[in-house]
């Protein structure tokens, strides 16, 4: 079982057209699909500007998981609908087979924890597609992989989109280790409120210098800054840090601060790792943008496409696709290098 995440960095950027391009991409090499949400999107208009939304459409057998009022009110007619167990928002989550090929929204678990029963409901040999947001990205640590959606209605200015996506592929890049055993000093609570950094430094300090720090929790890069800096301070060179998972470390606070946090990482002598990871596979750029015409009243408008995705894959080194521009050839073949 294979397990891929699919996350916008902003509403409006073009997430669910990417997920929906997924579905077909494996509907059409025949793989078995579960399909699941994490938390609520996929209503018909955006609730903020009026405009139409896409709703997921399913091919005939997907299975879905989400909440039961959602499957019966789909014109994919699921069938054999089972209880997970497992509450959201909009009640009981159930899952089934679809009969025909149909729209459905999606609505699923908020937590880690109710996400991976949902998911032991997955068939063995099926891949698992996951809808999500930035917003509540935590649960996607049980992905296998990440495909990122970001565009003109995260920001019009391609460079700073350049610039968090970078950031976002530096984290997700971290290595693995997973070391164990006596010089390892275990820190629970994250990294996110003022003074926790420099509670680090000190639990580093009076600790006789280990050798390993394991940090578990949300990690806010202006706290961790706060840490480094009292640790560089304090002549703690040689010290790994190591997180519980990248997406810890991007829940929380401005992502441009990371691109300090990485200099200053290495200007201390440090270095930093990651217990689990998730492949990011890769970027698609959405240049649509909602623009206010009157009060509450918004029209769809659209930076240039070709300058846009031409800026930001100048400016990045994960690969970066426009669907709606190019196709969608680059991201099926992300999905298919996962498979092989």
């Amino acid at each position: 079982m294979r397990v891929i995440g699919f996350a916008g960095t902003a509403k409006n950027t073009g997430k669910t057209t990417t997920l929906v391009e997924a579905i077909k991409y494996f509907a059409e090499n025949q793989k078995k699909l579960f399909i699941t949400g994490i938390g609520y999107d996929g209503e018909d208009f955006d609730n903020l500007t009026g405009l139409p939304k896409p709703r997921v459409l399913v091919p005939e057998g997907a299975i879905v998981a989400t909440a039961l009022p959602l499957l019966e009110s789909s014109d994919a007619n699921f069938t054999n609908l089972k209880d997970t167990g497992i509450r959201c928002a909009l009640g009981r989550i159930f899952y089934g087979t679809a009969t025909a090929s149909g729209r459905v929204v999606l609505a699923g678990p908020a937590s880690t924890r109710d996400l991976s029963t949902v998911l032991g409901f997955a068939p063995e040999d099926s891949v698992v597609l996951l809808d999500g947001a930035f917003s509540r990205i935590s649960p996607m640590v049980v992905a296998d992989a990440l495909i990122l959606a970001t565009g003109a209605a995260r920001s019009r200015d391609s460079h700073r989109i350049a610039r968090e996506i970078n950031a976002i592929h530096r984290i997700m890049d971290l290595p693995v280790d997973q070391t164990s055993g006596d010089r390892v000093l275990n820190i629970s609570g994250g990294l996110f409120l003022p003074g926790q950094g420099q509670e680090l430094a000190w639990r580093i300090k009076s600790d006789g210098k280990p050798r390993t720090v394991h940090v578990s929790g949300i990690v806010n890069p202006q706290v961790f800054l706060e840490a480094l800096q009292e640790m560089s301070v304090n002549g703690h060179r040689g010290v790994s840090m190591v997180f519980d998972h990248p997406i810890m470390l991007v829940l929380s606070g401005d992502l441009l601060r990371w691109e300090e946090v990485f200099s200053t990482i290495a200007e201390a002598g440090l270095t930093v790792g990651v217990r689990e990871s998730t492949t990011l596979l890769g970027v698609t750029v959405n240049p649509y943008t909602p623009t206010e015409s009157g009060p509450g009243k918004y029209i769809a408008t659209y930076v240039p496409p070709e300058a846009f995705l031409s800026d930001i894959r100048t400016l990045t080194k994960i690969p970066c696709t426009d669907i709606m521009l190019e196709g969608p050839g680059k991201l099926h073949s992300w999905l298919e290098s996962l498979l092989n």
